[in-house]
């Protein structure tokens, strides 16, 4: 009896088993979406983010035009001895002037808010 190994027969392949993997598929962005992936995530944050910073900026402006209002007539008391009509022109400002300014401020958002969404549509439907 030898000591020596017996020849191979056949070949033996070593390979990584990363690269028996099978390969990685690029998904689309709605795909990320709908799987709540990590990339999906972002992108529904940043969505999200967009819009709340929108929502604080309508907030903000509406609190510094008409929440100070009040503050203006009482400080300013000569504001209040102003009539048109025989009615004093705060009334005037806060029951008639400020329902125009609401409107253009909700239409102002409502455009950039959809204007949002439609910039992350175009995105998410990007080959």
């Amino acid at each position: 009896m030898t000591d020596e190994p017996e020849p191979l027969t056949e070949r033996v392949r070593i390979t990584n088993p990363l690269t028996n993997a099978s390969p990685h598929l690029r998904r689309s962005v709605e795909q990320e979406i709908d799987e709540s992936t990590a990339v999906g995530e972002v992108y529904m944050r940043s969505l999200i983010r967009s819009q709340l910073r929108l929502a604080l900026v309508v907030v903000f402006t509406l609190m510094l035009s008409v929440g100070i209002m009040p503050i203006v007539f009482v400080m300013f008391d000569s504001v209040t001895l102003y009539r048109v009509f025989g009615i004093p022109l705060p009334w005037w400002i806060l029951g008639v002037v400020v329902y125009p300014f609401l409107l253009v401020l909700g239409w102002l958002y409502t455009r950039q808010a959809e204007r949002a969404e439609r910039d992350f549509t175009e995105l998410v439907e990007r080959p």
